[in-house]
């Protein structure tokens, strides 16, 4: 049998640790991204709710970004339906935030910025 195998596990580790990371970072950055789609989630639902008792449009998105305080305004974009509503009548509030990749080594392998969406509707009171 060979009697020196000092450098085994070294070599083992030096090709091992590059998927090793590489897993890491896919856990970090869907961390990330799962919470960035939480409140996405989290904010289409309050403003469906306060567009369901009455609100404005205006009201309505300036409740969806207090309700996303940690997301960039600039890439959320509210789409709110329909513009005049009665009581019985469906509200739909859709909003889509562009995600940027946060963890270096996964920007080369995603797109810098993927799309999340959350779409809510209720019944207008």
């Amino acid at each position: 049998m060979w009697k020196n195998e000092k450098g085994q596990s070294l070599v083992e580790f030096a090709l091992l640790i590059p998927i090793l990371i590489l897993i890491l970072m896919a856990i970090i950055e869907f961390g990330f991204m799962f919470n960035t789609y939480i409140t996405v989630s989290n904010a289409s639902r309050e403003g469906a709710r306060l567009g369901s008792v009455g609100a404005t449009n205006a009201e309505i998105s300036q409740r969806v970004l207090e309700a996303a305080p940690n997301l960039d305004a600039d890439r959320i974009s509210i789409s709110i339906s329909p513009g005049n509503r009665n009581s019985g009548d469906m509200i739909n509030v859709t909003i889509e935030y562009d995600y940027e990749i946060i963890t270096p080594i996964m920007s080369s392998f995603l797109s810098p910025l993927i799309d999340l969406e959350a779409q809510t509707v209720m019944r207008v009171e």
